[in-house]
């Protein structure tokens, strides 16, 4: 009777053996062709093991519900602890989800056992990081000082001393990353950046150039792209980017009509500068002492004397203490004034409101001196 029963046993076990390999295998191949959800039912018929365990978690975090692969990554390791790649994938994923004290401390459990494992302290810098942990960049060194060329540690590296203004620094990480993917936007926008800092204008327009060329495109770069172009004297091109910024990213800053009309003004496109400038100050509620003393430029140089001496007028109500404003319109009252006394005025004006050791004083009085000669000429 004992002999029947343990062959039954026995023969009951190699059948509910065979049961959970056919569903573990049909499992697999539905998980293998994105069927989730069908794969979880199946995984669930094919018993109680580690195994199962790590693939429904897989199973799970594949469909996107990261509380259940969470529960069955914890049940996994719950049966075999040792297992390093489900305790990874468990800390990856509670990183993910936000348990961050969680993956803190299952990456140095990670470390313990594996002190050789690069990536293993990365990925503890990510999650420092995450913490607003200052100490992440010390993760971030020693991952390095293990694996010097593991890229996503090249990257944090970089990034940071970017950051911190810390140009020869990053310039060394970005270098070797580049000399790893010579291709990286990541780099590359990392080196545009700190030859734009560094106001190396060509060298960060190159790199710029780069990344348009890779279909990169975000509102940043575009704006430091037109910086550049602007700085290098590039104005057609500077006003191709100013003018990608306003019609595809926001066209109530103040700063990309401004500087297009720079940009217009340079090259002679008058009218388009004004409106421009116009635009700027209509969109500003601070000083518009820049935007009139540019008007005032623009108008100069078309010849209008009467509107260089309107937009004077205006940036000196913006700004009433500045001493080089003051000045300026009166320049721009003798440009426009016929009456020598109307123009006297304001360069007395000036020297009343500043005094005799004002920077220009000595320039006014030999002003007004010579009108009230002029004056006194034309009444003998």
């Amino acid at each position: 009777m004992n002999k029947l029963f343990i062959f039954l046993l026995f023969g009951f076990i190699v059948q509910a053996g065979a049961q959970n390999a056919s569903a573990l295998q049909l499992a697999d191949s539905l998980y293998a062709l994105g069927n989730y959800n069908q794969a979880i039912l199946h995984y669930k018929t094919a018993g109680n093991s580690a195994t199962v365990y790590n693939k429904l978690a897989k199973a799970y975090e594949a469909a996107g519900n990261t509380s259940e692969a969470l529960t069955y990554y914890k049940k996994s390791l719950g049966l075999n602890h040792k297992a390093t790649i489900t305790a990874y994938h468990y800390a990856k994923l509670l990183t993910e989800a936000g348990r961050l004290e969680a993956a803190d401390s299952l990456f140095n459990t990670l470390i313990e056992a594996n002190p050789n494992n690069a990536n293993f302290v990365y990925e503890l810098g990510q999650v420092k990081e995450k913490r607003n942990d200052s100490t992440a960049i010390n993760s971030y060194n020693f991952a390095y000082a293990l694996d010097s060329s593991h890229l996503n540690t090249l990257y944090k590296l970089a990034r940071h001393h970017t950051v911190k203004r810390n140009f020869s620094s990053a310039l060394k990480f970005i270098d070797q990353g580049l000399a790893i993917d010579s291709k990286s936007n990541r780099f590359i926008t990392l080196r545009a950046l700190v030859a734009f800092y560094y106001k190396n204008y060509h060298e960060a327009v190159k790199n710029f150039e780069l990344l348009l060329a890779a279909n990169q495109s975000n509102e940043q770069l575009h704006e430091n792209l037109a910086i550049s172009y602007a700085q290098t004297n590039q104005f057609e091109k500077a006003i191709e980017q100013y003018t990608i910024l306003i019609n595809d990213y926001n066209d109530k800053i103040p700063s990309y009509h401004f500087n297009l009309a720079k940009a217009y003004q340079a090259i002679r496109y008058f009218d388009k500068a004004i409106r421009h400038t116009e635009i700027a100050i209509v969109l500003q509620d601070v000083t518009l002492e820049r935007e009139y003393l540019q008007l005032a430029n623009i108008y100069k140089k078309q010849g209008n004397s009467k509107l260089v001496f309107e937009m004077m007028g205006k940036a000196v109500a913006e700004n009433p203490e500045s001493e080089i404003l003051q000045y300026q319109r009166a320049i721009a009252a003798d440009n426009y004034f016929k009456d020598r006394q109307s123009i006297i005025d304001f360069y007395e004006g000036y020297l009343n409101k500043f005094g005799d050791n004002a920077s220009y004083s000595d320039l006014a009085k030999q002003r007004i001196s010579d009108l009230k000669k002029e004056i006194h000429f034309e009444k003998d």
